[in-house]
């Protein structure tokens, strides 16, 4: 769900905060970065402590709060605490993506405990499975595939100035 995660935590952000200063690029790492987090650390570094769970740590508000608490503690108005703080809210929007809300016990931990709910012990074998069979994620990768298309025309980007302006500062004109 990469494309998903990324393309609508662009497409969510550009119409709520219509910001054209963001960085496109720390905003679509916080949009990943949950999972980046999660993922391994819960199914395969330290399974038996987050319980199998791929939904751990990184989809908590706790850990979205921590975060951008420390960018703002440790940086000064400007463009490096925007940079930041579009990973923080990038993340935030994550949670907003995968429902964080009907699994309370994940989104508000520590507040029911220090464990995570258990997760699917054959998290890594049936996920090719559960991609393709499930119809709504499908819809959703189709939907911000057509989204970031969308963005990639109205932006121009087929013009080699304008991407590596959008790899330099992770900004696009349109």
């Amino acid at each position: 769900m990469i494309l998903w995660h990324i393309g609508a935590t662009i497409a969510i952000f550009r119409y709520v905060f219509r910001d054209p200063k963001v960085d496109l690029r720390f905003l679509a790492l916080g949009a990943i970065l949950p999972d980046l987090i999660d993922k391994p650390l819960g199914t395969i570094l330290f399974p038996s402590l987050f319980n199998g769970n791929s939904q751990a740590i990184g989809h908590t508000l706790f850990f979205s709060v921590v975060l951008m608490t420390v960018v703002l503690l440790t940086t000064r108005r400007g463009r490096v605490r925007r940079q930041w703080m579009a990973l923080a809210v990038g993340s935030l929007i994550h949670l907003l993506l995968d429902a964080m809300w009907t699994v309370q016990e994940t989104l508000l931990w520590p507040a029911f405990g220090w464990g995570f709910p258990p997760g699917s012990p054959e998290y890594w074998t049936g996920l090719l499975e559960r991609l393709v069979s499930d119809p709504w994620r499908i819809i959703q990768e189709l939907v911000a595939l057509g989204y970031l298309i969308y963005l990639y025309r109205k932006a121009r980007l087929n013009d080699p100035d304008r991407r590596s302006e959008l790899l330099r500062t992770g900004r696009v004109a349109a």
